[in-house]
């Protein structure tokens, strides 16, 4: 359900180059927003890849996979293992219940220098779908084409039921912020006009 709002550091030109835009209202920009929720719209974890490994020096640094994965384990989400060549490591794996939750479909993170970084799917909490659009940017021209940020609050399509234990929401803070914003807290999502039409500006795109 990607999810964070991205930031391109992009030059912007005057847009009386590429002639007006159509007047600029909501109804310009909810069924963007609801194409881009329909294909996005999952709100997952970072968790792209299992088995995780949790060292003992995780432990001691209380990383974030240290402090999550025995959380997801009490609730039967995954489970532990030692390693083979470290005994105080633990390897953490998807149960059958968890893998109902991992989401196999091609998502990008910004690795160095800006790169995409693909992944092949990720361990979701949420779907989201469009509430409202509440305001968008003054638009501007970004490589030849007219871009603006739109915001807009989100209802829950869908949400896992371990998704409201108080402690996932701990250990998992976003995933309270998520749950707890439905219909008021505001995301944001870059568009570009392309062809007369408003698609999402994201890693990969």
């Amino acid at each position: 359900m990607n999810k964070i709002p991205l930031t391109w550091v992009l030059v912007s030109v005057s847009c009386t180059a590429l002639g007006a835009s159509p007047e600029l209202n909501e109804k310009t920009f909810r069924p963007a927003v609801e194409r881009y929720l329909s294909a996005k719209g999952d709100f997952c974890l970072g968790k792209f890849n299992w088995p995780i490994v949790v060292t003992d020096s995780d432990r001691q640094h209380a990383s974030r996979d240290a402090v999550q994965m025995p959380v997801l384990e009490k609730l039967g989400l995954v489970a532990s293992s030692s390693g083979p060549d470290d005994p105080n490591a633990r390897f953490y794996d998807l149960t059958p219940e968890g893998r109902k939750y991992y989401i196999r479909k091609k998502t990008y993170t910004r690795g160095p220098l800006d790169a995409p970084v693909a992944h092949p799917g990720d361990f979701c909490a949420a779907r989201l779908k469009l509430d409202r659009v509440v305001s968008w940017l003054p638009v501007t021209v970004v490589d030849g084409h007219e871009q603006t940020t739109v915001r807009y609050t989100y209802k829950l399509a869908f949400v896992a039921p371990w998704a409201r234990d108080p402690g996932i929401q701990k250990v998992f803070p976003m995933v309270d912020r998520i749950v707890a914003g439905e219909g008021a807290q505001q995301l944001v999502q870059v568009f570009a006009r392309v062809e007369g039409r408003w698609v999402p500006v994201t890693p990969g795109s």
